[in-house]
Order: C-alpha cells, then structure tokens, then sequence
C-alpha cells in the first residue's frame, strides 16, 4: 500500500510539473507573440494608406517635399505647404511679365486665388471643388485675366511616385477644364506629390484635406 501511494504522489507531482512548465511556455509565447505585434504596429502605423486599391507604405527615409514641374502651374499659401511654390517654370512667352522695368502704358496687375479641392485619391474636383472652379471662370468671363498659375498638391500619405502622379493628374484635369470652357489665357503649372506623413491620420485629417487641392491664382489686368 506505502508503494502504491509513493507511485500516485510521484504521478501527481509529475502532472503538476508538466502543467507549471505548459504555463510557463503559453506565457512565453504569448509575450513573444505581442512583442511581434508591437513591433509590426511601429513600423506600419505612422505611414500607411490604401491607394491604387492596394495598402501602400510611406517609408520614414522618404522625402518631405517631391518637386515635379509640369508646363502649367500655381503656388500654394504658405500656411498650408512646408515649402513654399518658388520652382514653378514659366513658359518662355512669359518672360516680358518679369522684366523689371515698367513701360509707362503697363497696367497694374491684382492676383486673386481659388482654391478646387479633390476627395481622398481623386484626380477630380469634389463638389465644392467643381463650385469654385466655376466661379473662376465666372470671374474670367468678367475681367481680362493676363496670366493664370495652377499648383496641385496631394495629403501625406501613400508613396512618392503615387503622389507625383496624383498630383500631376489634378493639375492636368483643372488645365483641360479650363481651356474647355474658353479660357485661353497662358497656363503655368506645376505639381508637389507629398510623402512621409508626421502624424498619425485621424489626427490629421483637417490638414490633410487642405492639401489635397489644386490652387488657380489669377492676375487680373486693371487699368
């Protein structure tokens, strides 16, 4: 009987071993398991977006500010871009605007700006987008434009060459749709295609929506 009871004690006290070390290893593996979590989470978080139906990542050593000139274009407030717009090209035909001197027939020329903002992704103006280009073009029915410069701009997220082409698109779009509509005023454009966003979207969200737009600035010529 002594015998028997020192077999079943030595098998409890084996059971109760296994089940210490089962728990000991689930615990392990748990924590490994979140620290890769935590670990993927870092990486990917900050700068992730779904574009071109597809989950694109803007990698930490992009860069902030991806200049791409087009032939026709805008600057953007200072407020809004980290960079100001002082790289748009102008046509060669425009040279006379940039003379210093000032024949004593010139008239003075007053700028006015509309801002067309898009939709996340879009290459199209939104409604209020469509609004104020058609209220541009209101004025320009009104008033002897002498030049018009175009800018497009995307958000932060998604990846370099994706926000060079969206950027360059809008541009192209509000071009078309002005020259469409009768306006054939000399067109500068240009386009900056964002990358590496600082913060985490829902947090910026309202600044992200200012960005993605195309700005007209338009010089009227009075008398």
């Amino acid at each position: 009987m002594k015998h028997n009871k020192e077999i079943k004690l030595t098998k409890h006290r084996a059971v109760i071993a296994i089940l210490l070390t089962s728990c000991a290893m689930l615990s392990g593996c748990g924590n490994l398991f979140k620290s890769r979590l935590d670990s993927i989470a870092a990486i990917s978080q900050p700068s992730i977006g779904y574009l071109d139906g597809k989950y694109r990542i803007c990698r930490e050593n992009c860069p902030k500010r991806t200049p791409k000139e087009l032939d026709d274009s805008d600057s953007w407030p200072s407020s809004t871009l980290l960079v100001a717009n002082k790289q748009a090209t102008t046509n060669p035909s425009q040279a006379p605007l940039q003379s210093t001197e000032k024949p004593a027939n010139a008239t003075d020329k007053a700028t006015e700006t509309f801002e067309v903002y898009f939709d996340f992704g879009m290459s199209k103006p939104n409604r209020n987008g469509q609004k104020e280009l058609d209220r541009f073009v209101r004025l320009a029915s009104k008033q002897s434009i002498g030049l018009i410069e175009l800018t497009g701009q995307t958000d932060d997220i998604g990846t370099r060459n994706y926000n060079n082409r969206l950027a360059l698109k809008r541009v192209q779009f509000v071009t078309s749709w002005l020259k469409s509509h009768g306006i054939n005023t000399t067109i500068s454009a240009s386009s900056k295609g964002d990358c590496c966003h600082p913060a985490p979207y829902n947090k910026e969200e309202l600044v992200l929506k200012e960005k993605r737009r195309v700005s007209i600035k338009a010089q009227q010529n009075q008398q």
